[in-house]
């Protein structure tokens, strides 16, 4: 299990957590070795797209790739969508993609999961986020980089989510674009 919080790029075989989504985008993109996520805030720049799509070619588990996911609030803009098809072009991939509306769950800020399904798809989940139970000192560590972690742009924050509550997930349920 991987947190990613904004900015983060990460890997992990079967579950990736993004903590605080609001107006951010939980992105990520399901392939024959698990999960790739990127927790997208502001504008994807073409600095932030070849970050994100560079951690997945030079990763030994990029292919093959299976389905491309986004999650947000709202049902996403033109220009949401528009990102994601930028992202897999420059992936290489035509499979197909899904945008998840978050504000079923809550109409503010939403603690969304990703579990991987078989390598293939995933499912997606989430909850209300709430900062004085969730953003606390006992669910962050130090920030540790690594192969299956990396900053799209900036530098990383010292500290990360280790941890945050399942309790009370609930399914989003993604639309093709």
């Amino acid at each position: 299990m991987i947190y990613l919080c904004e900015r983060e790029i990460g890997f992990d075989t079967n579950e990736i957590g993004f903590p605080s989504v609001l107006g951010c985008r939980a992105i990520v993109l399901a392939t024959g070795g698990g999960l790739f996520g990127f927790h997208l805030n502001g504008v994807l720049s073409d600095a932030k797209k070849t970050a994100f799509v560079n951690f997945i070619t030079n990763h030994g588990q990029g292919n093959p790739k299976r389905t491309l996911y986004a999650a947000s609030t709202g049902l996403g803009l033109p220009a949401d969508h528009a990102e994601l098809r930028a992202i897999a072009a420059d992936l290489h991939y035509a499979g197909p993609i899904y945008w998840g509306n978050l504000s079923t769950i809550s109409p503010g800020s939403v603690y969304a999961h990703f579990q991987g399904v078989h390598f293939t798809t995933c499912g997606i989940t989430g909850r209300a986020w709430n900062d004085a139970v969730d953003n606390i000192p006992a669910n962050k560590g130090p920030y540790v980089a690594g192969a299956n972690r990396a900053i799209a742009n900036g530098a990383a924050n010292g500290q990360m989510f280790i941890n945050a509550s399942t309790a009370g997930l609930r399914a989003v349920y993604p639309s093709a674009i």
